[in-house]
């Protein structure tokens, strides 16, 4: 798959139309972490969306693993938004991963620079809230 087919399978970027999703490609950057280092850390702030493209992480908060990602599974895309602090550590896994990263800076200049874009990336994060709200109250009934 290719990376472009990775972001349009994400709520997030789906309803952008081809050459947009070019251009977040070419604003993001692909990083190579090893195994068992941070991504992020819990309440570090700036590091934006981060989207495995291969490997695994775990996912701890206040030290206490929650779950973990495989590829296609993405974190961080609200501090995009709102620049607030990571809630959550995320380790790469036992054989390291590679992913997709986009800062908040670079998400920024693509809005500034295609403003009509704003909806179309507020629908899918609205999509991605509510996808976490069901996850939650699931769990709650269960």
């Amino acid at each position: 798959m290719s990376l472009k087919d990775s972001l349009c399978a994400v709520e997030l970027f789906c309803e952008l139309p081809d050459d947009l999703v070019e251009e977040v490609i070419a604003r993001g950057s692909t990083v190579e972490v090893g195994p068992g280092v941070p991504v992020v850390k819990q309440g570090d702030r700036g590091a934006g969306m981060v989207m495995l493209l291969k490997g695994s992480a775990d996912v701890d908060v206040d030290g206490r693993a929650v779950g973990s990602l495989s590829k296609g599974d993405y974190f961080g895309e609200m501090s995009l938004i709102d620049g607030s602090g990571r809630t959550a550590t995320v380790t790469s896994g036992p054989d390291g991963l590679t992913a997709f990263r986009l800062s908040p800076a670079a998400f920024t200049d693509l809005i500034d620079q295609h403003p009509h874009t704003a909806v179309l990336l507020l629908k899918g994060l609205v999509t991605r809230v509510r996808q976490l709200e069901e996850l939650v109250s699931e769990g709650a009934a269960s």
